[in-house]
């Protein structure tokens, strides 16, 4: 009898991955054939049913075309190498000094901060009229009235690589934190230091070496969205042109449905730019590794620390004084009535604006929150299905392939959004499911799930298993003890995950666009639209709702455990 208890479970668990591996591939498999197919032309439900090159030659032929894949790459790539640079510069200059405390302190925040939420306060922040030119005029500038010139929105696409760069870096160093839990920090540093080598020599001839390897893939996906990225670029990239996934978003949105096939070639373009550059990458890697040999095994112990040491900390300080001031000056716009430039703080305040918003934003934050939740959850009952899974075959001697399932959970974060979400459009159009609230939900599930897998499966996979046998011994049946001990002692994490989760459904801008049809509005589509041309004070009302929003399921996920242990333990007084 237990044989066959244990063999349905050990069926029901292995459902687990075959529907998260089904959430993906259907998906992403579906989206890139179709968009694939529409770029040669063919696309029967507008009337084109002609395979050609028409689309491409058109694409190539588009004015501006030129300038927009030149800002694409600049940017793009600009962004994720010197993110990358950045990342490792910190590592190993700033490695657990003063300023270091400060970052990590302030990482939970800067991750919880969403992409538009935070573009809209730097945009706030370098206008025209934004605070820098607020606080340097009129006495160093001489301006009384704002400039004609602005310092966001430029033609060669920096303000929009800036904007990447001070994003994505603190990403970098969660991911960089959780590797280095696998590698002997302190044990390697010892070492180095008692042969008479710099900590930051140490970083770079023994530690950076092996962790690179490890958060290749977290870079990889940070050089795939900053090369096809649409909500961050709609609010501070150029317009004229505008980067190439910029252009393409607007194509599938023209009312002359002939652009949407230039626009399915585009989405391809941008496949094969993140594909390319990937491949170059890989080159580049071995080609430095090689270049490097003779480096790492020289002996030089001297290394010039004044200048690094200086990059480092002013980095860390602009990468937390960036984000607090982008959230300040949101906060200050929110409850502005009337301000002049160049008054550095507002004449008058009013909470108008917040009560004008509020009721504008009933439904978006009533659809932002279900989508949330709903996917967040999901999220958690299917990786913590594929975790077991994965116990499971360890205890029976099985390959869990790890390895393999790490690049399929990277697999949404690795293709460009815009790629394959029209396709998949297209498809769910053809079996009218477009602007369902499942289909919505499924859409978001894609990119909650690879989030949720990379906080929760690491601490997961720590778990003490002998708490679960001695359950086990005491003839407890499997579900009991998972529900009674191992479910308490990983309820933070989970929960953590769960508000990880929620966060990154929040922050979905073309999922919802494409998949919602139009009939679904959350704070993130809505922040985005008024970004560009509405009032300030109602835009950095709607950014700091979409900042407020997972905040707040932050702070519960801190809540519920300790309100859970305080009243097991009153109950066990």
């Amino acid at each position: 009898m237990q044989r066959v208890i244990s063999s349905k479970k050990a069926r029901r668990l292995g459902l687990f991955p075959v529907i998260t591996l089904a959430c993906f591939l259907s998906a992403i498999v579906s989206g890139l054939i179709s968009t694939w197919v529409q770029s040669l032309g063919y696309l029967p439900s507008i009337g084109a049913t002609r395979i050609s090159w028409d689309p491409w030659i058109r694409l190539f032929s588009q004015p501006g075309f030129g300038s927009s894949l030149k800002t694409t790459l600049v940017s793009g790539i600009g962004a994720a190498l010197l993110a990358l640079a950045s990342t490792f510069l910190l590592f190993a200059v700033s490695y657990h000094n003063r300023f270091w405390k400060m970052l990590n302190q302030a990482l939970a925040p800067l991750l919880a901060i969403p992409h538009a939420a935070f573009a809209i306060g730097f945009l706030f922040l370098a206008s025209p009229s934004g605070w820098f030119l607020r606080l340097l005029s009129p006495g160093l500038t001489g301006f009384d009235v704002p400039p004609d010139w602005s310092m966001v929105k430029d033609t060669a696409g920096l303000s929009l690589m800036l904007v990447l760069v001070l994003k994505e870096v603190p990403f970098l160093v969660l991911m960089s934190l959780s590797a280095l839990s696998r590698i002997d920090v302190a044990g390697s540093l010892a070492v180095g230091r008692s042969l008479g080598y710099q900590a930051v020599q140490v970083w770079g001839r023994i530690l950076l070496p092996q962790l690179y390897p490890k958060i290749r893939l977290a870079f990889f996906a940070v050089l795939a969205y900053s090369l096809s990225v649409v909500d961050i670029a709609l609010i501070v990239g150029p317009t004229a042109p505008p980067t190439l996934a910029t252009q393409v978003f607007r194509w599938f949105n023209d009312p002359d449905l002939e652009h949407r096939l230039l626009g399915s070639a585009g989405a391809t373009l941008i496949l094969l730019l993140v594909v390319g550059s990937i491949g170059l990458l890989v080159i580049l890697e071995i080609g430095a590794a090689r270049l490097m040999r003779g480096w790492l095994v020289n002996g030089q112990r001297r290394f010039p620390m004044f200048l690094p040491a200086v990059i480092s900390n002013f980095f860390i300080l602009v990468v937390v004084g960036f984000s607090l001031l982008a959230l300040l000056v949101l906060v200050t716009w929110s409850f502005t009535w009337r301000w002049r430039f160049p008054d550095f703080l507002p004449e008058t305040w009013s909470l108008r604006f917040w009560q004008k918003g509020l009721m504008q934003m009933a439904d978006p934050i009533r659809n932002t929150i279900s989508i949330g939740l709903t996917a967040a959850f999901l999220g958690v009952v299917l990786v913590v299905g594929c975790l077991e899974n994965e116990v499971r075959m360890q205890k029976q001697g099985l390959s869990t392939g790890t390895a393999g399932m790490l690049w399929l959970i990277y697999l949404p974060l690795l293709v460009p959004q815009i790629a394959f979400l029209f396709g998949v459009q297209v498809i769910l159009a053809l079996f009218r499911l477009d602007g369902f609230w499942p289909s919505l939900v499924w859409s978001h599930l894609l990119f909650v799930l690879p989030y949720v897998f990379l906080s929760l499966g690491p601490i997961y996979r720590s778990y003490d298993q002998r708490f679960t046998d001695i359950g086990l011994t005491l003839c407890h049946s499997p579900w009991r003890v998972f529900l009674r001990v191992k479910l308490p002692i990983l309820l933070r994490p989970l929960l953590f995950s769960f508000a990880i989760g929620f966060s990154v459904s929040v922050a979905q801008y073309l999922p919802t666009l494409f998949m919602g049809a139009g009939r679904f509005d959350t704070i993130t589509t809505e922040a985005v639209n008024l970004a560009s041309g509405s009032d300030r004070r109602i835009v950095a009302v709607y950014a700091l709702s979409q900042l407020l929003t997972p905040l707040l399921v932050f702070l519960a996920a801190l809540l519920i455990p300790r309100f859970y242990f305080r009243q097991r333990k009153s109950m066990q007084v």
